[in-house]
C-alpha cells in the first residue's frame, strides 16, 4: 500500500480514520512517500551497497554528483537505517544483494514525474543506469508496483534495487522499495539537512517490512 504521511501530521494520520489530508494545505510541510514490492521477501537479503555520492537532477546536461559534507550526512543517515534494519553495507557492489541509489532534485527542468513503464533517469545523463550495478539487465528498469506522481524542486529520492534479479537481454532490474521526500528546501533556499535526516528516519519507520 502506498503511504503518504506528512511528518508533522504523522500522529494524526495514524489515529484518524479520515482520508489523506488536502495536499493544497501541506505546502509548508514536508512529506515522506514510500512504496514497495509486496512480493519481495526482504529478510532474504543480507548485504547492500550505496555509492559515496548523490546524483543531482538539475539544469546541467552533464552528470552532476553531490559529494560534500552535507551529502555525506544524508548518505550516513540512510546507512544507519539500513544497518539498523539488519543489513550489512559492503564496499564492493559486486558483493551486494541490494543497491541503494540516491538522487536530489535541484530543478524540475528535465521532467515532471515518472511512471511504472520506466524511471525518468532513462532520459537523464548520469550513472544511475542498470549497467552501473555490474550486471546485465537489457530490459532496463522495472517497478513491480505502479508509480504515477510528479516531483518538486528540493525532493530527495531513494530507490532500493534487487541486484540478485535474473540477468539477460530481456530481463529488467527491479526496484523493490522507493522513497520520495519533498519539502526539504528551507527559508534560505537551501536544503535543510536536519529536516532531511528526520524525514529519512520517517521513511524507514513507515517501512517496517524492511527489517530483517
Amino acid at each position: 500500500m502506498k503511504k503518504l504521511i506528512p511528518i508533522l501530521l504523522a500522529v494524526f494520520a495514524l489515529v484518524s480514520c479520515e482520508k489523506d489530508p488536502d495536499m493544497d494545505k501541506l505546502d509548508n510541510e514536508y512529506l515522506v512517500f514510500t512504496n514497495h514490492d509486496t512480493s519481495t521477501k526482504f529478510n532474504s537479503f543480507s548485504t547492500y551497497y550505496v555509492p559515496d555520492s548523490i546524483l543531482v537532477i538539475g539544469d546541467s546536461k552533464e552528470p552532476e554528483y553531490w559529494k560534500d559534507d552535507n551529502a555525506q550526512l544524508i548518505i550516513s543517515a540512510f546507512v544507519a537505517k539500513m544497518d539498523g534494519a539488519g543489513y550489512m553495507r559492503t564496499p564492493d557492489k559486486e558483493d551486494a544483494d541490494l543497491g541503494l541509489q540516491l538522487s536530489y532534485v535541484a530543478s524540475t527542468y528535465y521532467f515532471s514525474g515518472y511512471y511504472n513503464n520506466g524511471p525518468w533517469w532513462n532520459y537523464y545523463p548520469g550513472y544511475w543506469i542498470p549497467g552501473y550495478w555490474g550486471g546485465y539487465w537489457g530490459g532496463g528498469w522495472y517497478y513491480p508496483y505502479s508509480i504515477t506522481y510528479s516531483y518538486s524542486t528540493g525532493s530527495l529520492l531513494a530507490d532500493l534495487v534487487n541486484l540478485g534479479a535474473p540477468e539477460g537481454a530481456k530481463e529488467k532490474l527491479p526496484v523493490v522499495w522507493n522513497a520520495y521526500i519533498s519539502g526539504l528546501i528551507g527559508s534560505s533556499g537551501s536544503l535543510n539537512v536536519n529536516r532531511a535526516t528526520t524525514a529519512i528516519n520517517q521513511a524507514f519507520a513507515q517501512s517496517p517490512y524492511l527489517k530483517k
